[in-house]
């Protein structure tokens, strides 16, 4: 009949709006988006976009920039969540992508995809003793074939937290005397860089379950599960919660990294003796040693230390103990090397400025928890040259880039 509406484009053809919400251009978004908040502070990509549009009065405030990169970096994280949970609910995993307190118990190494004569003959022209070649080969740490494996590489990057008021008192304070600023809380960023075979992906999240869970499924979207998973980690409590997540998988491989092992080192020792020469001497003494992955050799070496250069004996007890925690993911980081296999989780460091410290850690910011992970979600979202298809369409395509 006449006069009677069948097809609304207000409200069916464009997604409704709230408040004063207005629609985006796709060149917008790049330009506030990806030129923009991901290199530069709020207010300069407000200035950025009046210079450009002629706007400079009466422009578009950097209050709302702010709240345009927070909205979208939400969806971006929404999205992935979704089609996440997706991809694993139809694959076959999904029944086991549980969380498992014992899996420590259940792990068991894989076995070397190298064979032995091969890593041996390496081993063989090492200038040490040969009493201790043999042990070098025993390692538990298996070798991963070169070119083979997915190599991941996770890390945490802390930005400060906002607070949402500030008494008067407490400023006051702040201004009189730095020193009596109160011990500041942090948001917690982990990042996730993803290679294989050159190509390369990295993950953003609030938390290690919440990004490993998004790994399994990038995993499976690729086809790329049933390859030796080799994860390059700093420490410990990163060993613990891979393993509480992944204990079903029988092909992964946990690389303590060898930068963070040297660096424990030198912090123990510096706590433990008498004076940063001896310092000096007994890291001269134990870090060639792991760094042939003998382990036992390196804690033995600490317990011989003369008593009159120790100052502080439980910082010695403090690196066996770490040390020995440790021994299954200590690898020969020599034979590592020569084959041509990292020894580094540099690139998760290096994906951690990329997304988030970059611009989150200089000097007086401080973030909302949904501020920060919405800014490195669309980092990341440039990073891995995906921003194009979500700009055009809402769609991410979950893939390596090239």
């Amino acid at each position: 009949m006449r006069g009677e509406v069948f097809y609304n484009t207000a409200s069916e053809f464009f997604s409704p709006l709230q408040g004063e919400e207005k629609y985006r251009t796709t060149g917008f978004n790049e330009m506030a988006l990806i030129y923009g908040t991901c290199e530069l502070s709020f207010r300069k990509t407000a200035d950025l976009i009046n210079r450009k549009r002629y706007q400079e009065n009466d422009g578009t405030p950097y209050r709302t920039i702010q709240n345009i990169t927070e909205c979208e970096g939400l969806k971006i994280q929404k999205h992935i969540e979704q089609k996440s949970e997706k991809i694993i609910s139809l694959s076959d995993f999904s029944h086991e992508i549980i969380n498992k307190e014992d899996a420590l118990e259940l792990y068991e190494p894989i076995p070397s995809e190298l064979k032995k004569e091969e890593y041996t003959k390496i081993i063989d022209d090492f200038k040490i003793k040969p009493s201790l070649k043999s042990k070098i080969a025993n390692n538990p740490v298996p070798y991963e074939s070169l070119g083979n494996a997915v190599n991941i590489s996770l890390d945490d990057v802390g930005v400060k937290e906002q607070k949402e008021k500030r008494s008067k008192t407490e400023q006051e304070n702040i201004d009189k005397n730095e020193t009596q600023r109160k011990k500041r809380k942090y948001i917690q960023n982990t990042v996730v860089h993803i290679e294989h075979k050159d190509r390369n992906y990295m993950l953003n999240g609030y938390g290690i379950f919440y990004v490993l869970r998004l790994l399994v499924a990038f995993l499976i979207h690729n086809n790329i599960n049933n390859i030796i998973l080799v994860f390059y980690i700093d420490g410990h409590g990163l060993y613990s919660k891979i393993l509480q997540f992944y204990y079903w998988n029988k092909k992964i491989l946990i690389i303590l990294d060898w930068y963070h092992l040297v660096k424990k080192c030198k912090e123990l020792l510096s706590m433990a003796v008498c004076g940063s020469k001896i310092r000096n001497d007994v890291l001269d003494e134990i870090l060639p040693l792991l760094w042939h992955g003998l382990v036992d050799e390196a804690i033995s070496y600490l317990k011989s230390i003369a008593s009159e250069k120790i100052r502080n004996k439980k910082e010695i007890e403090h690196l066996i103990g770490y040390l020995r925690k440790n021994r299954g993911i200590i690898p020969a980081y020599s034979v590592r090397a020569k084959i041509g296999l990292r020894n580094s989780s540099n690139r998760g460091e290096k994906a951690n400025d990329l997304l988030v410290a970059h611009r989150q850690k200089k000097n007086g910011m401080s973030w909302s928890r949904t501020g920060s992970v919405s800014l490195a979600s669309i980092t990341a979202l440039s990073k891995n040259k995906e921003y194009q298809k979500w700009f055009d369409h809402g769609e991410i395509e979950f893939k390596f880039a090239s």
